[in-house]
This record gives C-alpha cells, structure tokens and sequence, in this order.
C-alpha cells in the first residue's frame, strides 16, 4: 500500500512527537522547495517538450549552462534569452541518465511537477507536517479539504483562481483531523479583529510559532495558501512559503486570514472514516454553492459554461484568457489524479467497497480523458466556434459529475 492508511493517524502523529521529543522535523518550506523543482509532469502537445520527447518526471539540471534549482530560475533563464534568437543548451536528468539537448528561445511546452499538487491549503499543511515531524500526504489533505473532490468557481474572478476557492471552509476539520489546533489571528471578513494583519502574524512568530495564512503572497499566489516563517524588521515585512516558489516570498498584499498553528496529536482516524469526511465534502461542494460569492460541483460548471458564451470569456484575467484558461485544465486534471489516487488507497484499505470505489475511479478518469482531449485539440477560449466546443465537452464533464455524486452517495450510504 502507498501509504499506511491503515495505520491511524494519531498514532503516527504522537509517533513522531515522541521520537523527536519536541524538535522539528524538516524544515519549513521543504515540501516548498521539493515541490517547485523543474520536474515534468506533463507534457504539452506540439511544443518543444514533445518534440525533444521530454518525458514525465524528467528533471531540468541546467539551461543556457545554467544550474537551474527551481521552475522560478527556469522561467528567468527563459525570459533573459528569448531576445538572442539562438539555440540553447539544455540538460535533462533521467534516472540516472543525463540528456544533453538544444532548445530553442521561448517556453519549452511542459507543465512542471507543481502543476500536479494545485491545492495551495494542502501543501502548506502538509509542509505543517513535515516540520513538527509528523506523516503527512497530499493526496489525503487535499481530499480532506475537498479540493481534489469538486470544481469550484466566482463570477468576476479570474478563471486560472478557481479552483480551491473554498477549501478553506474544511480547514479546521481537516487539521484536527491530522492533530492540529487553529488559532485565529485574523480574518479580513470577520469584524472585531484587528484591521492591521501583520501585526498578530508578527506577534506570533515573535512566540516561536508556526502561522498558517491564506493571501497577501505576490502576484498569482494573491489568494494562495501559505506558510509565514519570519518578521523582517529592517523592510517591515513578513516573510513565507506559498504554492510555486522554492524561495521565501515577502506579504506584501492583502491577507484573507491567519492561524496560529499548534500540535495536539489526538486525532484518531482510520481509512473508513477518512473516506466519509471526504465524500460529506464532496457531496456538500458537489451540490451547493456558497453564500461568499464561490459556487462549487455542478453549480461551478454552470457559471464555466456561461462564461463561454461571450469572447473574451474571462474579462477579469489579466494574463490571456487562453494561457488562464490551460492553468485551469491542468488544475482540473490535477484533482482528478489526486482524488483517485486517495481512492485507490482507499480501495486497499476497504476491499468490502472496491466495486463502488473502481466505479468512482472510472468516472474521475473519464473526466481526465475529456480535459485531455480538450488539450490535444487545441481548442482554447477566443472564438466562438472554439468556445461552443468547449461548452459541449464540459456539459458532457458535468454529466459525468451528476453521475459521480450519485456514487459517492452511495459509498457514504455504504459507510
């Protein structure tokens, strides 16, 4: 088995306490820093990538004779020679085999390792983990947090930030579930909290203590989930980890909310009662939209659809709405991977339930099949013709949604 479902998780949480008599674990940022390496996860048709035959789990070593340690250096060797129109060295790790090739100026054509963990509130939790030297998976936080279960989505906001709008709605259950106690130290929607975020984030790193905060990081991160890992009092600001960077990244916008982030080590959970939490989850975003503006499950793929009746389909993207638009595929495919593989855990774990569980796995592969095609074709927001292809493949994604509650109903009645 992949992971030790069957083992609870309280006992591996107190484990890890006990062997390491309060210290640490790795430290913070680590699954930040694994996670932002320039490994292939999937490979765009027609781009370089494909034609060189780069391959899934291939690792970038160094471009232009440049060590490259993340896909943030990646990018900025990429940008620095697009202007020189020459040919580029390149060098691909596989296995232990090094692959020497010439590229030329300009995106390579594949979508790196990140890609495949797109819930932001996942790996800062599972980065939590890692730290204070507790067992921790993506897979199983994600599902927990209903990310990898649902589709999500705001009108006015743009697309590429879709997913994982409403995550945050399970944190509390999903950390007390892993041995975790939430503080609040702000919420910019609650009144009677201060109006200053920094100052309770700076106070409790001033404790020694870990904060967990979503928003305020740079750029397209603005609404991620993060790490906070220190107070800079020469530049007033605090300093962290979010979904993309293998770096320290300053707060520099607007936080949503922080928690103070402490260990208890009293859940104790096992793989039928894992499986439950996270199909309540999936039926509850499956089916309902929420009151803060986020619609989830089918409801999502309604405002998606709508959306792809007027060019430009996504006013609000600020990048194009065809590169936004392939961000919020491969986010999509992405859960649907991580929720089979929390499936096909569960399947080992829960033999008694494997007919339900393969027909949850088939129905989840199904849609991964059509976000494929959908790449494949090269059909992408812009036109209307192209954009009345995509509303048939995605009607046809949300049949297969409708069919995929109706399982997951079944399995929690079978729980």
């Amino acid at each position: 088995m992949r992971r030790r479902f069957l083992i609870p998780v309280a006992l591996a949480i107190m484990a890890g306490v006990a062997c390491r008599q309060g210290d640490s674990g790795a430290p913070l940022g680590s699954v930040y820093g694994r996670v932002a390496r320039p490994v292939v996860w999937q490979v765009v048709p027609g781009g370089q990538a494909e034609k060189l035959s780069f391959q899934p789990g291939d690792l970038v070593v160094s471009y232009n004779d440049v060590v490259v340690k993340s896909n943030d250096d990646l990018w900025q060797l990429i940008t620095e020679s697009a202007p020189t129109g020459a040919a580029i060295p390149l060098v691909l790790l596989r296995g232990d085999e090094e692959i020497t090739l010439s590229v030329q100026p300009g995106e390579l054509g594949f979508v790196p390792e990140v890609g495949r963990h797109a819930s932001s509130l996942a790996i800062a939790l599972e980065d939590v983990l890692n730290y204070l030297g507790a067992a921790a998976d993506y897979d199983w936080l994600a599902a927990l947090t209903g990310e990898s279960f649902t589709f999500t989505a705001r009108a006015g906001a743009c697309v590429s930030s879709w997913p994982g709008g409403l995550s945050g709605a399970y944190l509390r259950d999903a950390a007390k579930m892993v041995g975790l106690s939430l503080g609040l130290l702000y919420n910019r929607g609650e009144s009677g909290l201060p109006g200053d975020a920094v100052a309770p984030v700076r106070a409790a790193l001033g404790r020694g203590r870990i904060v967990l905060v979503q928003g305020g990081w740079p750029d397209e991160k603005a609404d991620y989930w993060g790490v906070a890992v220190r107070y800079d009092p020469d530049d007033s600001l605090v300093y962290g980890h979010s979904l993309g960077s293998a770096d320290e990244l300053p707060l520099t916008g607007a936080i949503i909310q922080a928690y103070e982030v402490r260990r208890v080590g009293n859940a104790e959970e096992d793989p039928e009662e894992a499986l439950s939490e996270a199909l309540v989850r999936a039926l509850e975003l499956g089916q309902a939209f929420a009151d803060t503006g986020w619609q989830s499950g089918i409801a999502a793929y309604d405002l998606l659809i709508d959306a792809l009746d007027s060019v430009p389909f996504c006013p609000a993207c600020q990048t194009g709405s065809q590169a936004d638009f392939d961000r919020l595929l491969w986010t999509l495919r992405a859960n649907r991977e991580s929720a089979n593989r929390f499936l096909a855990d569960m399947r080992e774990a829960l033999p008694e339930l494997a007919a339900l569980l393969d027909e949850a796995i088939a129905d989840n592969t199904a849609i991964i099949a059509k976000i494929d095609g959908i790449v494949r074709s090269g059909v992408r927001p812009g036109t209307t013709s192209d954009q009345e292809k995509l509303t048939v493949v995605f009607q046809e994604i949300q049949l297969i949604e409708t069919d995929l509650l109706a399982v997951y109903e079944d399995l929690l009645a079978e729980l």
